[in-house]
């Protein structure tokens, strides 16, 4: 056999020696940590829920394996079909026990037939992972339930629900418009709602909030607080969450008939304490729309005019928030909207995992691959919060993906038992081995459907 030869290098303070490059037929992994998905899978029996409910949709492979694969996928880099070759010759299939991998065609056809079945299931394990969650680190008190929608730009004519909307990338170019709900306090994701491109901001999102709140109030959370932004904004909107008994933080256009029903406002003590600039002030005042508090925020300058002998002021921003909370400051309610604005970085970590990357000509199809990357953020995060220690737990997928999920190792065989061999000198490897540990003592969740 000929090597791949790499000369000596004699000017390095260290060994001299050439390099030799050569295959080898050993199974090498750079997937190792993907483990830590598969202890998870099993400990809260999702393939086995998955295959129960799913059980009437026809094809080679079980939907449980392709939900499992498409998950795995995620987490280890990839976004697109194309990509499920990468798991043909990377050792990744010994680590999850599977003797095949779906090629592209076979998983496309398998989003079509499964996506109108599989979206509601999806739905309901995904919030039974966040009930598990809490079983090991305490049902919060308190939470601010966050509505937000993504925009996921299409190109090409052959992706259902590609249509033109709402688009601040690429304006006038069809996209996808999802819906996602998030908890600010906890980092657990709700739930998605995919629609087409054409959906407005807050569409179905008064027929959705029902199903969140009565979930959290089942789970046990007494104290709920919903974040909209300007999007959502509607009377329909306020008399719903209203209805639902809930304390919300909604942001208001900045409309000429808004600011008309606003009493005088008044400059706050703590204008140059905010701003660190004595020529920024912050005005403040309030009112009352549609029956509750309007609380408003302005930021005026000081300019000087020119030859003039006195000096302009000009506003440079307005801030509008409805609440029911009562006794709220206008720069408090300010403050607590802006500390739900996490809800972006939730969308972030979803586009780090391929979410909308990829889009297929079916309608139930991509609300299919939407909720699979909900189900993959959601596990990342049940691992990361519950396994992991110190920063890790708050780590990013780019993070976890880089020094866990595609940590190498070596995988070997004996007495018909498969061994995963990791580098004593690995840097993670402690931390990779207490995650595993964890996971073998997680308790057991309830059932899905049973309370929590």
């Amino acid at each position: 056999m000929r090597y791949l030869h790499i000369d000596s290098r004699p000017h390095v303070q260290g060994s001299s020696a050439p390099l030799r490059l050569r295959h080898s037929a050993s199974g090498l992994t750079d997937g190792a940590g993907l483990v830590l998905l598969r202890g998870i899978w099993d400990r809260y029996r999702v393939g086995t829920f998955l295959d129960a409910r799913a059980a009437e949709v026809p094809g080679r492979f079980r939907s449980g394996l392709m939900v499992e694969v498409w998950v795995a996928l995620l987490l280890y880099g990839g976004a697109v079909m194309d990509d499920l070759a990468w798991f043909g010759g990377r050792a990744i299939r010994p680590l999850f026990g599977w003797s095949r991998i779906p090629n592209p065609t076979t998983f496309g056809r398998w989003l079509r037939r499964a996506g109108s079945a599989l979206v509601p299931v999806l739905d309901e394990l995904i919030w039974h992972l966040v009930r598990s969650r809490w079983i090991e680190v305490g049902v919060p008190e308190r939470v601010t339930l966050v509505l937000d929608s993504t925009v996921a730009v299409r190109y090409g004519v052959k992706q259902a629900g590609a249509e033109k909307g709402y688009n601040p990338k690429k304006r006038g170019r069809p996209s996808h418009h999802p819906m996602i709900a998030t908890l600010a306090e906890t980092g657990d994701l709700m739930g998605i709602r995919w629609r087409p491109g054409s959906a407005s901001a807050a569409g179905g999102a008064t027929e959705w909030l029902p199903l969140l709140v009565a979930r959290l109030r089942e789970a046990g959370v007494s104290d709920i607080t919903v974040r909209l932004d300007k999007g959502f904004f509607s009377r329909a909107m306020v008399e719903c969450l209203r209805e639902l008994g809930v304390s919300f933080l909604l942001k208001v256009p900045d409309h000429h008939w808004v600011r008309g029903g606003l009493g005088p406002m008044r400059r706050s003590a703590k204008s140059l304490e905010i701003t660190r600039d004595p020529d920024l002030a912050i005005w403040s005042g309030s009112g009352t729309l549609y029956d509750a508090r309007l609380l408003s925020l302005e930021w005026r300058r000081t300019e000087e005019a020119g030859r003039e002998l006195f000096d302009s002021v000009r506003v440079t921003q307005r801030s509008h928030v409805l609440t029911n909370l009562p006794g709220l400051h206008a720069l408090t309610a300010w403050r607590m909207y802006n500390g739900g604005a996490v809800v972006e970085q939730r969308i972030e970590e979803l586009a780090q995992l391929g979410a909308g990357r990829t889009a297929v000509n079916d309608l139930g199809g991509n609300a299919l691959l939407w909720q699979m990357a909900g189900l993959a953020y959601q596990l990342l995060h049940v691992i990361r919060s519950t396994t992991l220690q110190g920063s890790w737990r708050t780590a990013q997928p780019n993070r976890l993906r880089n020094w866990i999920f595609r940590m190498p190792a070596k995988l070997t065989r004996h007495a018909r038992k498969t061994y995963l061999q990791l580098l004593r000198s690995e840097p993670v490897r402690r931390l990779f081995l207490r995650a595993l540990r964890t996971i073998g003592q997680l308790r057991a969740p309830p059932p899905l459907g049973a309370p929590a």
